[in-house]
C-alpha cells in the first residue's frame, strides 16, 4: 500500500514539473514572437520614413515580418494582430 502511494506521488511530481516547464516554454516563445515582431516593424518604419511605402527595402522588411510572423505561427505563440498585421506591415 505504502508503495502506490510512493510511486503516485512521484508520478504527480513529475508530471506538475512537466507543467511548469511547458508552460515556461511557451512565455519564453511569447516573448521572442514579440520581440522578433516588434524588431521587424521598427525596421519597416524606418525604411518608410527614408525610402517611401513602395520601396523595395520596405517589400524585403515586409518579407521578413511574415517570416517573423511563421515563426510565432511555428512555436504556437499569437501576438497582437491589431498591431502588426495592419497597414503598411502588410505585404499587397
Amino acid at each position: 500500500m505504502k508503495t502506490k502511494f510512493a510511486r503516485l506521488g512521484l508520478s504527480l511530481a513529475l508530471a506538475s514539473s512537466l507543467a511548469l516547464v511547458a508552460s515556461s516554454a511557451r512565455a519564453d516563445d511569447r516573448d521572442a514572437c514579440h520581440r522578433r515582431l516588434e524588431s521587424a516593424k521598427a525596421k519597416i518604419d524606418h525604411d518608410v520614413a527614408r525610402h517611401g511605402p513602395d520601396s523595395p527595402q520596405v517589400q524585403h522588411d515586409r518579407e521578413k515580418m511574415e517570416a517573423a510572423r511563421q515563426w510565432c505561427r511555428d512555436h504556437h505563440s499569437d501576438w497582437d494582430h491589431s498591431q502588426f498585421d495592419v497597414g503598411v506591415y502588410i505585404g499587397h
